[in-house]
């Protein structure tokens, strides 16, 4: 009979949220967004946000 073990998935922890870049007008109000919807317990609404956020950095504050 085999022993079953668990599996190793390589995830230690959760990669940081995006955090506003300094003087962004757009990054500002998300974040703010994020912070209440985690307030809500609306944690589906804080991904959005997380995934949001990273387009945002992506588009426009690349170099």
């Amino acid at each position: 009979m085999e022993t079953l073990k668990p599996r190793d998935h390589g995830l230690t922890e959760l990669p940081a949220e995006p955090s506003a870049a300094p003087g962004c007008a757009a990054c500002l109000p998300l974040v703010v967004a994020r912070q209440n919807a985690r307030s809500n317990g609306d944690y589906s609404a804080v991904s959005d946000v997380n995934v949001e956020l990273r387009r945002h950095h992506a588009a426009v504050h690349t170099s």
